[in-house]
């Protein structure tokens, strides 16, 4: 009984979220997909951002599946004039502070990701997070066309993982004014990436690769089952039994 009763608060206080996200995005002219016939557990019901922008008519889609818990603090960004999709399946766990930015693309949450506190999912393109992906503490995420994480993939604290940059040519041309490069980024299943490393647009790393502390990866790709490291990063060493 207690469980039940457990449930039904918990639905119960995620419905009435729910139904302020829906009432939010109607006052800028925008509309709720709803796909969350478990709800969500929350310590604190997440905040709501949406943007100002020109009268629109995107559609801002949720799909959750079960036993997922958005965590203390956590932020949604949209865009009220474009369609986003944030869809996270069972199992997935939020920390704190976590800031989930939608302009216009998706972010996808594999089967038990977690989340930790603070980092930054920014996308609009498409961000797929694969099962068992640990996302670390102040990871910045940003997405303008294509970011693909793995299965099994760690992420650790700071690191961050870009597709695009505007670039800086030397002269005194603003560097936001400058054209915007975008090449997607893979890492393959079960690459660890350490501490403070960075991976930049048009970087592939294969699976079963280390990714060392503080590393810059540059465009290309980079082979399976190696220690990567270095500004810029290169091919250390073979891992496992090769090694």
């Amino acid at each position: 009984m207690r469980a039940a009763a457990r449930a039904a608060r918990r639905r119960a206080r995620f419905g009435a979220w729910a139904a302020r996200l829906r009432v939010e995005l109607a006052r800028r002219g925008a509309r709720l997909a709803l796909d969350a016939p478990h709800g969500a557990d929350f310590d604190d019901p997440p905040l709501v951002k949406v943007r100002w922008a020109p009268p629109g008519g995107g559609t801002f889609t949720l799909r959750l599946g079960r036993r997922v818990h958005l965590g203390r603090h956590t932020v949604l960004d949209l865009a009220p004039d474009r369609d986003c999709l944030l869809e996270i399946a069972d199992e997935v766990s939020f920390g704190q502070g976590a800031r989930v930015w939608l302009r216009g693309g998706s972010v996808r949450l594999g089967h038990r990701a977690q989340v930790r506190d603070y980092p930054l999912l920014k996308s609009d393109g498409d961000l797929r997070i694969g099962a068992r992906v640990l996302v670390g503490h102040a990871a910045v995420l940003q997405c303008t066309r294509e970011i693909v994480v793995g299965d099994d993939c760690g992420l650790a604290e700071r690191v961050s993982i870009v597709d695009s940059d505007h670039g800086a040519d030397g002269t005194d041309a603003f560097y936001l004014d400058q054209p915007l490069r975008v090449t997607p980024v893979r890492l393959e299943r079960n690459v660890l990436v350490s501490a403070n490393a960075v991976i930049l647009r048009g970087a592939e790393v294969g699976a079963n690769s280390v990714v060392a502390a503080g590393s810059v990866v540059t465009a290309g790709r980079h082979p399976g089952a190696h220690l990567i490291g270095g500004v810029p990063a290169k091919t250390l060493k073979v891992l496992g039994e090769g090694g």
